[in-house]
């Protein structure tokens, strides 16, 4: 007997446990309609019975104060669209961000949480959210798993821009720190480049994204390749953000045009193969220190690909990360094949970049 297809219920429980367990800073979420109505909630619960019983209790105390915030939250942005920001308590931060028309996601956090990681990750939650709750949601292209991007400490969103020096507390207790809103429409155009040796599998995680069909037989790209793609951030939908994706050919081709190819790069994609050390190696020594040198400081992103291949591995993902750590770059490993992690790496990506124009506009 053919199994029952998950509902979208249980759709959006999924994701959100997801989300809460893969984000150590999170305490617990809740995504509610438009309307107030409670969707779906999760929040840790390991330890002891006591333990657990005394999270009970605090999670009750935390859904009063969420059900209160989402009230005064309505009350304010009359429009029924929320957009997105942060609150401060004694004890958390309290993260809201709009998952498109229909509903909006509240998060409890640690007091010390780290904005700058969490907001992308979030923004990709939403837009998840956004997708099941409108039945748009592709699982060819897309996963409810939640990407373990590593975002280098260094990272910044530029969220001075959007915080709020001073303000009254909303509710008892609760005070606005920030609010992601502007006035101005924008149209953004960010140029990612795509580097790393030869037969690593750039050319599929570019189709992956574009959602074109899977070239499986690793024909080498023919000098350069370039791709566009549309996007947006939830609650920005009038902002229009556009994806320049270059693809390289070989070393050999590369070295003649480097310069022409680098120039406006916003974000450069070190790609290897986690099954062939070389391409590790070559990732680290030529493609990133050539890059670094004619780029500076933009985003780098070390991606360990072909992951599906886990019998073959020769770098294992512990040496990526501590490299990655070592250089200052995102981290992340995927599969272009199987579609694992790649939509997402370049989504959360984009977000940043996103956000990142706001603070290097007011320079």
């Amino acid at each position: 007997m053919q199994s029952k297809a998950p509902t979208k219920g249980e759709n959006l429980q999924y994701l959100l446990n997801n989300f809460v367990e893969s984000q150590d800073d999170v305490i617990i979420a809740f995504i509610y309609s438009k309307d107030g109505l409670l969707l779906a909630k999760y929040g840790k619960t390991e330890g002891t019975i006591a333990e657990n019983q005394e999270k009970e209790d605090v999670y009750g105390a935390i859904t009063g104060i969420v059900e209160n915030l989402l009230d005064k939250i309505s009350l304010e942005y009359k429009s029924g669209r929320y957009g997105s920001g942060s609150f401060e308590t004694d004890d958390n931060r309290i993260i809201y961000l709009e998952a498109g028309f229909d509903a909006t996601l509240l998060l409890v956090c640690d007091y010390e949480t780290n904005l700058n990681k969490l907001f992308p990750i979030a923004y990709l939650v939403v837009e998840k959210i956004a997708q099941l709750l409108e039945d748009s949601f592709d699982f060819k292209y897309n996963t409810l798993e939640i990407p373990n991007l590593d975002i280098n400490d260094s990272f910044s969103l530029g969220l001075d821009k959007f915080s709020i020096q001073e303000s009254t507390p909303i509710v008892d207790g609760v005070k606005t720190t920030h609010q992601f809103a502007k006035e101005e429409q924008i149209e953004r155009l960010f140029k990612l480049i795509i580097l790393g040796s030869a037969a690593v599998g750039k050319t599929t995680m570019v189709n992956r994204f574009l959602k074109k069909e899977n070239i499986v037989d690793y024909r080498p790209t023919l000098g350069i390749c370039l791709s566009t793609q549309q996007y947006y951030v939830q609650g920005f939908k009038d902002d229009t953000i556009k994806f320049l994706i270059c693809d390289l050919a070989g070393q050999s081709f590369f070295k003649r045009v480097r310069r022409e190819y680098y120039k406006g790069a916003n974000c450069a994609f070190i790609v290897y193969d986690v099954t062939r050390r070389d391409t590790f190696d070559e990732a680290i020594n030529f493609w990133f220190e050539d890059a670094k040198k004619e780029l500076g400081n933009i985003p780098f992103v070390l991606i360990g690909n072909k992951i599906d291949k886990e019998d073959e591995r020769e770098v294992t993902k512990e040496e990526g990360l501590a490299k990655a750590k070592e250089l200052k770059s995102f981290f992340i490993e995927t599969s272009a094949l199987q579609n694992i992690n790649v939509q997402d790496t370049f989504k959360i990506i984009g977000i940043g970049l996103f956000f990142k124009h706001f603070e290097e506009s007011e320079n």
